[in-house]
């Protein structure tokens, strides 16, 4: 197995991990406690037991059931994005993660857990029905149990969780309309800033390795990229001490200068002329081969990003939409890409 087939295996098992992960953080976080029991304990072991393995379980069983498809995506979407930099494509996986785990999955899992309860008990009852289960009477009898526990917990799960987590949601939305949508596009465009200040840096070099290939007819110019994304990972650290409010935490207030002013007057207009230049003059000399910026739906979506911000910051309704623009550029990427897959195993 070559070492790309072995890399897209083990975003698979990361992936299957980080879901349990995701949804035992997610429990100890939310400001409410499930609470169908008389007694403390039970309630306790309900809400942050039961409630995170009932919730994972249908994940688990979409990542294992579908594990070859999924590794054969990652090794595509490596394919169709790799003209697409790292530093971009950590853009766009960065706004994906938000939201998904911010919007997407609080919402869907719920419902998912008890279809894939249903789904999974109406596989034991037609298995039992048929004779095909094995295991005698006793086997059949506790299988259908479980199926008659799978179709029950996910419901009063869910039966308890959403009338809470409406309530929750619609203090996210109050808090995100008031606070967290500025840290999270804050971060978004710290990283599109930080990348932009990088691009000249990787035009220059790509431009010095084609004068070495025209006259030379071999690169004597390695473009120092390591170096590159140490400095472009400063000048994120720099953006981001600067841009934030300062940001509370359960150990303390995390004491960010917050000076988005300073993007509004001066640093979003270099980054926007960074990008406008460095567009011009890849039209102008005709180069298609140079993925400094990435292809066109990246620059649109770094110039969007930068208009935003100048133009329109105060508006919490554009802001939130190019966030989830973001995030569905890459998910249209990644469902291509699943369609595509073989669900077989491939070397």
């Amino acid at each position: 197995m070559s070492p790309d087939w072995m890399h897209t295996r083990l975003v698979v098992v990361a992936t299957a991990i980080l879901g349990p992960v995701y949804f035992f953080l997610l429990m100890f976080i939310l400001p409410f406690t499930l609470s169908p029991f008389t007694e403390p304990l039970y309630n306790i072991m309900f809400h942050y037991v039961v409630t995170p393995l009932v919730f994972s379980a249908p994940w688990m069983g979409i990542i294992y059931n579908s594990r070859y498809r999924f590794a054969n995506t990652v090794h595509h979407m490596h394919d169709s994005t790799s003209s697409v930099p790292l530093r971009w494509r950590v853009f766009y996986g960065t706004n994906a993660a938000f939201v998904l785990a911010f919007f997407v999955l609080p919402i869907v899992t719920p419902p998912l857990a008890i279809l894939g309860g249903l789904y999974v008990a109406g596989v034991v009852f037609y298995r039992v029905g048929v004779g095909k289960l094995g295991g005698g009477k006793l086997a059949s009898a506790l299988a259908v149990l479980i199926a008659i526990a799978l179709c029950i917990l996910p419901a009063i799960i869910l039966l308890q969780f959403i009338p809470e987590y409406v309530l929750v949601w619609q203090e996210i939305l109050a808090t995100w309309s008031s606070f967290w949508v500025k840290i999270v596009y804050g971060i978004a465009q710290c990283l599109v800033n930080s990348l932009s200040f990088g691009a000249p840096v990787y035009f220059l070099y790509f431009a010095a390795q084609e004068y070495d290939r025209g006259v030379y007819g071999e690169v004597y110019t390695p473009t120092p990229t390591k170096w590159i994304r140490i400095a472009e990972a400063v000048i994120f650290i720099i953006f981001i001490s600067l841009y934030l409010p300062p940001v509370p935490t359960p150990l303390g207030t995390i004491p960010f200068l917050d000076r988005s002013d300073l993007f509004n007057q001066y640093i979003n207009w270099v980054s926007l002329g960074v990008v406008v230049i460095l567009t011009l003059v890849k039209k102008l000399l005709g180069v298609e081969n140079d993925t400094t910026l990435g292809g066109a739906s990246n620059i649109v979506i770094v110039g969007m990003f930068l208009v935003v911000e100048l133009f329109f910051k105060t508006d919490l309704l554009i802001v939130t939409l190019i966030i989830w623009l973001a995030f569905l550029l890459y998910a249209s990427v990644f469902i291509a890409n699943f369609l595509r897959a073989s669900p077989r195993e491939m070397y």
